[in-house]
């Protein structure tokens, strides 16, 4: 080959174990020569006469890739390989294609909710291009290198982008960035994948023949929602507000449609598995459209629940927009658009033909009627009418319980209904006397969780419990006292409760082998000693927890509590104050309660309940006779298959000696 100084090429394997940079293109068969010249072709069967394959190489510097670690390049080697991201055509300036990048590990592909640069503005490092939703949050999607956004490829509103498809083009030179106003996804390489959609299947013109109603059905079939039929927006979906939530319930909105959002801005209140949360805005705008009303019920989690538009102008372009153009928003392939096709036609006859309508959103009076999903498709399947029911949950709303039954009374003929006479006063008296024996109440997302992980407790782990009793009058001096020096604003007030987490602590500290948990290949041990504090609440028990409770004094502890207790009644928990914690401690002795055993908190290995502290009469120990003192009873839970009887027992008396010898926290 000849180099552009008119010299040779020589075909060392220097060439391709540099690491300094090479061309910025994808090269099969081909192999690059370090020169500081622009793209140039070269023919290099000269140079390596064994590579048959080996047609060209191209060479720029400098650019933006490098390559190492390349072999070395040998006669048996016949089709060496480079994979570089810049590419160069005959008819574009040079140009790197910005792909869709994986934001998260689980990511496969992700939406443009909104570009932050425009085409011809120049890029820095470090520069915010785009915000990039993906299957975790919206995030900023960050350049790496300097340059022009010459084209925008994906606009915003595009959904569901594999990962690595080109989004955009980036110029070296700002005069480059006109001479792309025509660039394409097509010339880039890559399909259009809205053009991908709009092909018809290969078996559509077999579809009027197999179903005769298809060109009606299609003809009635609304317009799918696309960036040209509405303005930008944004759609916003159901959010994980916990690692383990799967559906939530929308209890409330906190803004109203038209209403202008800021970022910070609470924007409803979400009940997920652990708590009710407020779910606060991430970017500024306008809420269009509320799709997801108040009330609703196992809101699977990326299900669009509102729609945020970026000026107050375009907020009444979204009045007819509904849960089901957000649906037909998404790309689908054509298989599923056949499927849904099939599927609207199949149900479009059945429809029309049933007395019943169980898919109405109305009663018969015109008022609105709130069904959950669950509910309509039991309706669905018991051809109930769902217009006939009273529903029993939050708003009126119709659920499953109230469509089981309103379908096993038995529903009278047509004819039947018009020759029985109405019923008596008496009969009407009587017939709802039925229905007065029980009430079904629907059950909260954080019953239903609780339900299950104490099912699994105690089905799971293998209980026993050991009780101790403990003589705590010179913790009760030693909290008056204390209390009496903390009176004023900035002053504390000791629990019984407080000296129990602190004590539990330090004996975990003892005996570390009840700090721990069971795994199938291990035990694992925990380093920290966190406690979690059962705290019972209108929508159920929350277990916060006081992280390295065994660093920290009496009166932090009793302030983190307090604080801990009043989040969790008001639903206004983290969920970094809920997930976590080594060893739990249940307290009834408030209520008076003398003693108890209580189920583990999975995956801990012991749990505490502490009963009440009751006067009793005892042989006294430094005199005849009897005095009177004060007796604490607890009882400590634990699983076999990491706490021994003997370990539970050694515990409980490191316990006794720190809750009896109060003066033994403050070492």
């Amino acid at each position: 080959a000849t180099s552009p100084n008119g010299g040779g090429c020589p075909a060392s394997s220097s060439m391709l174990r540099t690491s300094r940079p090479l061309a910025s293109v994808v090269l099969r068969g081909a192999v690059a020569c370090r020169t500081p010249s622009l793209a140039r072709l070269y023919s290099v069967k000269s140079c390596i006469p064994s590579l048959s394959s080996a047609t060209a190489v191209v060479a720029r510097y400098p650019t933006t890739a490098n390559i190492t670690n390349t072999p070395a390049i040998s006669p048996s080697l016949a089709t060496p390989t480079i994979l570089i991201s810049r590419r160069s055509f005959a008819s574009y300036p040079s140009h790197v294609k910005v792909g869709m990048p994986a934001l998260s590990p689980t990511m496969t592909q992700g939406n443009i909710a909104k570009w932050r640069k425009k085409e011809g503005e120049q890029i820095k490092v470090g520069d915010v291009v785009a915000e990039i939703e993906t299957d975790k949050a919206t995030m900023d999607f960050e350049a790496q290198e300097e340059g022009y956004l010459a084209k925008i490829l994906m606009p915003e509103g595009s959904r569901d982008v594999p990962i690595n498809t080109p989004i955009a083009v980036v110029v070296d030179s700002k005069a480059d960035a006109s001479k792309f106003s025509d660039y394409t996804a097509e010339k880039s390489g890559t399909p259009d994948k809205k053009k991908e959609e709009a092909a018809p299947p290969p078996k559509k013109e077999e579809k009027p023949k197999e179903t005769p109603a298809a060109a009606p059905a299609a003809a009635a079939a609304p317009k799918s929602n696309t960036s040209a039929s509405y303005p930008p927006h944004n759609s916003l979906s159901m959010p994980a507000l916990s690692p383990t939530m799967t559906q939530g319930n929308l209890n409330k909105w906190r803004k109203k449609e038209g209403d202008a959002i800021k970022s910070g801005d609470i924007l409803a209140e979400i009940e997920t598995d652990k708590a009710s949360m407020e779910f606060e805005a991430t970017e500024d705008g306008f809420l269009a459209r509320i799709l997801v009303q108040d009330g609703a019920r196992d809101v699977p989690i990326n299900t669009p629940i509102a729609i945020i538009a970026n000026s107050k102008d375009d907020v009444a372009k979204f009045k007819d927009y509904s849960a089901d153009s957000a649906s037909k928003a998404a790309p689908a392939s054509s298989g599923e658009s056949k499927k849904a096709s099939e599927s609207s036609e199949a149900a479009a006859p059945s429809q029309s033909s049933a007395p019943a309508t169980p898919a109405s959103s109305t009663r018969k009076d015109g008022s609105r009627l709130f069904v959950s999903p669950l509910a309509r498709k039991t309706a669905s399947d018991s051809n109930v009418d769902l217009s006939s029911i009273t529903g029993t949950g939050p708003n009126q709303r119709i659920i499953k319980s109230d469509v089981l039954a309103a379908a096993s009374r038995p529903a009278p003929s047509a004819a039947a209904t018009a020759q029985t006479p109405a019923p008596s006063g008496a009969a009407k008296q009587q017939q709802p006397a039925t229905d007065a024996i029980y009430e079904d109440i629907p059950t909260t997302q954080i019953r239903r969780v609780i339900a299950q992980r104490l099912t699994m407790s105690k089905q799971t782990i293998p209980h026993y419990y050991l009780t101790m009793e403990c003589r705590v009058d010179e913790l009760m001096k030693v909290r008056a006292q204390l209390n009496a020096k903390g009176e004023g604003k900035n002053g504390y007030k000791l629990s019984v409760n407080d000296f129990v987490i602190k004590a539990a602590a330090q004996a975990l500290r003892r005996v570390p082998t009840v700090n721990a948990s069971w795994n199938e290949t291990a035990i694992r041990q925990f380093r920290s000693i966190d406690i979690n504090v059962a705290v019972s609440t209108d929508r159920g028990l929350f277990t916060p927890f006081i992280r390295d409770a065994d660093t920290k004094g009496l009166a932090t502890i009793a302030s983190q509590v307090k604080d801990l207790a009043e989040k969790a009644k008001a639903g206004k928990l983290a969920p970094d104050q809920l997930q976590g914690g080594t060893f739990t401690i249940s307290n009834l002795g408030m209520y008076g309660i003398k003693s108890f055993s209580a189920v583990i908190n999975p995956p801990q290995a012991a749990i505490l309940a502490v009963g009440s502290a009751e006067k009793r009469l005892i042989p006294s120990e430094s005199a005849e006779g009897y005095e009177v003192a004060n007796i604490l009873t607890v009882t400590l839970s634990c699983d076999h298959r990491v706490v021994d009887g003997a370990v539970g027992a050694e515990w409980l008396q490191a316990f006794k000696d720190y809750i009896e010898n109060p003066l033994k926290l403050m070492l």
